[in-house]
């Protein structure tokens, strides 16, 4: 059985992070093994939550984790929220990063063409410099600007442009030449109606598209990059990969819409795993 270290927090209620990386792949047939970053009461999307931050815990995980032999296929991290986190990540990426580990990094920390409030410029460049390391990252278009080093107004005068595929193809070239295999970048708006994601590798770049939704709902891209990092260590091309999340994510937003789900206590993933 194949095996993934996911690196993100825990969250009670939200759907997202642990709580939508665990069941998405174990039901790939890939074993989980969690490493939780903090444990909140629910996601940060809420007006109010609870967070026991567990950054001194990790060291520990690395410790014990040396000492049963562990390997794995796959690394998955998601959300960040210090330095001394990445600097502890990429402690654990060396330790457990052989040759045919593949390392996925999710680089949370921007969006709308805006860091997100708690970002320093420091810790976005770290979080930069993780993903160049990583074989396959999922930025969405703000985090793409800030990792191929673009100001994202570029990107914003091209949105429902097919022009703009182009522009991201050009615009990765200085990333895929630090070795990054993969850049998905995800919530791409080309069409009307739809909402894509776009693979570009070195080979050039491939568009997966679905019914665009109104909402930012939690932990879609947890469960997008899930699926997508389980069908890889488990062999599968990028591009099934790929559709194959983006077609799951879109049946459980149709579902979670019908239900009206508010957008923070994320979507209606469940009834639907069997489809993976």
């Amino acid at each position: 059985m194949k095996k993934v270290a996911v690196i993100n927090d825990l969250s009670g209620f939200g759907k997202c992070s642990l709580t939508a990386a665990i069941p998405v792949l174990s039901v790939q047939g890939v074993q989980a093994c969690p490493l939780p970053t903090a444990v909140l009461s629910n996601q940060t999307g809420y007006e109010e939550y609870y967070c026991r931050d567990l950054t001194e815990s990790i060291p520990e995980f690395i410790k014990n984790w040396q000492k049963l032999d562990a390997e794995f296929d796959g690394i998955l991290t998601g959300f960040i929220s210090s330095e001394k986190q990445i600097d502890i990540i990429r402690d654990f990426c060396r330790a457990f990063r052989k040759k045919d580990t593949l390392l996925m990094v999710d680089p949370v920390m921007a969006d709308n063409g805006a860091v997100y409030p708690t970002f320093s410029p420091s810790l976005c460049q770290k979080i930069t410099e993780l993903a160049l390391s990583a074989d396959i990252i999922t930025p969405n278009l703000t985090e793409f600007a800030l990792i191929a080093g673009i100001d994202f107004a570029e990107i914003a005068k091209e949105l429902y442009k097919e022009s703009l595929l182009s522009l991201l193809e050009e615009s990765a070239k200085p990333v895929l030449s630090k070795g990054v295999k993969y850049i998905i970048v995800t919530g791409v708006r080309i069409y009307e109606g739809k909402i894509s994601n776009c693979i570009i590798s070195k080979d050039g770049i491939q568009t997966v598209s679905a019914e665009s939704f109104h909402g930012s709902f939690s932990g879609t891209g947890d469960i997008f990059a899930s699926i997508v990092c389980g069908e890889t260590v488990k062999g599968s091309d990028i591009f099934t990969a790929v559709s194959k999340a983006v077609k799951f994510i879109e049946i459980a937003l149709k579902a979670t819409v019908t239900e009206c789900t508010r957008t923070e206590d994320g979507i209606c993933f469940e009834p639907f795993l069997k489809l993976l």
